[in-house]
């Protein structure tokens, strides 16, 4: 048997912040209905308001000159073993804009966090294992979850892909592959996209790797996201919770990408920030 998402997903923004409902019937969900979402300038008490039922999610422009001082020795190796300029960079203003954000919210000093590695290597803030958190990057934008329940993220810059064909079979669910062969050829690489940032988040809410069947895994992004898992396997009793009903909602960061996030259900409430008007203000 599998385990389906909640139909009615958390609002985002709220009255506010002047940001439309996410997901449920009103907004039409994703694609259409995530479009022209507002990223906000962050006020100064976002990070002592984090409720228990609230996902943060910062956008973050990698377009920036690259500080290393607050990086951890393994994360300088990790540095160096990009071979090129340009992804030395990403990763860089990607880890160190995390440790930023999750400096605030803990009150430490950027460069004095610690992470652990828990079940399946999934990173956890040292002493502060409440803060919950998932980071991914794609092109020139990185996308940070914060919450205090389990989350997961992924963007990804929308471009060609080489040998699609195979991806969409090997990767995506009977249904989801039908969808895609009703799809213009010209579009077919943006919706597989959009089809494996929902798998890629689920994966890193729970925790796994790619080397699961992504196949398995199930999306439906018309009317409203919705996500399909399996059950876990007998022996995966101990794994905290892949076959939860999650959450899905998927957005857009900017022109040209997409992003899907994971969550736990009792998420009711997205905040989106732009890391941006942040940094001005550190």
């Amino acid at each position: 048997m599998a385990h389906n998402s909640p139909e009615n997903g958390p609002k985002l923004g709220g009255p506010e912040s002047g940001c439309p409902e996410l997901g449920g019937p009103k907004s039409g969900g994703p694609e259409p209905g995530c479009k022209n979402q507002a990223w906000l300038p962050p006020p100064g008490d976002c990070y002592d308001t984090l409720g228990p039922t609230t996902l943060d999610l910062w956008r973050i422009p990698l377009d920036r000159p690259v500080q290393m001082d607050t990086l951890s020795d393994d994360e300088v190796a990790r540095f160096k073993r990009y071979r090129f300029a340009a992804d030395q960079r990403k990763f860089a203003v990607a880890r160190s804009s995390l440790r930023q954000i999750l400096a605030h919210y803990s009150h430490q000093l950027p460069a004095s966090l610690a992470f652990d590695y828990g079940f399946r290597g999934k990173p956890q803030l040292r002493h502060h294992g409440w803060l919950q958190f998932n980071l991914s990057h794609s092109g020139e934008y990185a996308l940070c979850a914060v919450a205090r329940q389990v989350v997961g993220v992924d963007i990804e810059q929308l471009r060609p892909m080489d040998r699609l064909d195979g991806l969409i079979h090997r990767c995506l669910a009977m249904t989801e592959q039908q969808a895609i062969e009703q799809i213009n050829p010209d579009h077919q690489s943006t919706a597989f996209l959009k089809y494996w940032t929902c798998k890629e988040a689920y994966l890193k809410a729970t925790g796994q790797g790619i080397s699961e069947s992504l196949a398995a895994i199930e999306v439906e992004l018309t009317p409203i996201p919705r996500l399909r898992v399996p059950d876990p396997a007998p022996d995966s009793a101990s794994a905290p919770g892949p076959h939860q009903p999650w959450q899905l909602q998927v957005f857009v960061p900017d022109v040209g990408y997409t992003a899907a996030a994971v969550m736990s259900p009792e998420i009711n409430h997205i905040r989106l920030w732009a890391y941006e008007t942040m940094v001005a203000t550190l």
